[in-house]
């Protein structure tokens, strides 16, 4: 017979069960509400603005500038995850723990093998923010790509103009790195002619921004194009949901610098595995490599776990095959699907296509320099009368 002490103990474990329970189910709710700022931004104060000018105000900075064959402008995706800023603070002590350790050499790490790579801290909007298209998610967004655009003036000060140059922007990151694609590189031949690409990785790029915003700067649809964007999001089967959201609802930056919510509209996938917009499945026998660069020191590469992944782009989203190494899988528990991953599924095929667009670009660039080569001296030519000739 169960006594009550029993009872009791039974209908305690099935509520803690129950509770479980329900926090599995509702977890990304749960997650997002405890994510949630409480503070509205029309009464928010932001931390001060960095300044661009001092080396603390950046997570990387070239030990040399001009090294390598191309510079680098690096966007790292949200590391910010507390409530109690819109906007993190420069010394947010955990969000600069994991952009050193995991952010920085998972994303920024395939193109280290370029040349100088600058990564600007900045005041990233807090991961909520991905979350809503309210004004104070906008806001928050806004403000943060103020920092990377003046980030990027110093960038344009510091390097020298004649170099190829990538953007590379993750999450969060993608979304500025639009923005100076809009406001700073198509309204500057100088710059458009230098880029080699620009990668907008975890970020909606819809397609319709290239009939209008970004009609000099179209999408890279083969291996061999320049002067163009790269973008994809990958997500396993699994993410099927997060992969509806990003279909839902795109951000745009509208002509005066803000945020313009877009609904349901067409995504740029380029796969990885062919460098094109096909939308047929790409076996893993494409697969240069995938890596787990965290902890590394930023220069070291990761060794490459190669023929692992085959993708397929669908509706938008570069759905790949789930790897077979757990330590390369989205985590999915409380909201780490949403946080900086600790791999990246295609780091060695970044780098081989980043090294082959700036050496393409230089080819292109040597033939147009040829095409257009100045006249060295120019050479007076003397007035020559004209005799008929004799009849």
């Amino acid at each position: 017979m169960v006594t009550m002490r029993q009872a009791l103990a039974l209908i305690a474990a099935a509520s803690l069960a129950a509770a479980a329970a329900v926090a599995v189910v509702f977890q990304d709710n749960i997650t997002r509400f405890n994510l949630n700022p409480r503070i509205p931004y029309q009464i928010y104060t932001p931390p001060p603005p960095p300044a661009y000018g001092a080396r603390g105000a950046w997570a990387l900075w070239p030990s040399q500038a001009g090294a390598g064959f191309a510079d680098v402008f690096y966007v790292h995706s949200s590391t910010y995850a507390a409530r109690r800023h819109w906007n993190a603070p420069l010394n947010a002590k955990r969000a600069d723990a994991v952009l050193r350790r995991v952010a920085a050499p998972n994303e920024a790490g395939p193109f280290m093998a370029l040349g100088a790579v600058y990564g600007p801290r900045y005041r990233q909007a807090t991961l909520f923010a991905n979350f809503t298209h309210k004004y104070d998610g906008l806001a928050a967004r806004e403000l943060a790509y103020g920092d990377v655009e003046a980030a990027f003036e110093t960038f344009l000060k510091e390097r020298g103009p004649e170099r190829p140059f990538v953007l590379v922007g993750y999450g969060q990151g993608g979304l500025h790195v639009l923005g100076l694609l809009q406001y700073r590189i198509t309204k500057d031949e100088a710059l458009r002619t230098r880029l080699a690409a620009a990668y907008v990785i975890g970020a909606q790029t819809p397609m319709s921004i290239f009939d209008n915003r970004l009609a000099a700067i179209p999408p890279c649809r083969t291996p061999g194009d320049i002067r163009c964007v790269v973008s994809y999001i990958d997500l396993e089967p699994a993410f099927d949901d997060e992969g509806r959201r990003f279909r839902d609802r795109s951000l745009v930056w509208s002509d005066s610098k803000k945020l313009v919510s877009l609904p349901a509209s067409p995504l740029l996938c380029v796969n990885p595995l062919t460098w094109t917009l096909s939308e047929q499945p790409i076996s893993a026998e494409m697969h240069i490599g995938a890596a787990s660069a965290t902890g590394l020191q930023m220069g070291e590469t990761p060794p490459a776990i190669a023929k692992t992944i085959g993708a397929q782009c669908i509706n938008g989203i570069l759905t790949v095959d789930p790897p077979q190494q757990k330590f390369l899988r989205r985590k999915h528990w409380f909201g780490d699907q949403w946080r900086a991953q600790d791999f990246n599924l295609f780091y060695h095929d970044l780098t081989a296509d980043a090294t082959r667009r700036v050496q393409n670009l230089n080819r292109a660039l040597e033939q147009e320099a040829r095409f257009l080569a100045p006249i060295e001296e120019a050479v007076d030519l003397e007035v020559s009368p004209i005799n008929k000739a004799p009849e």
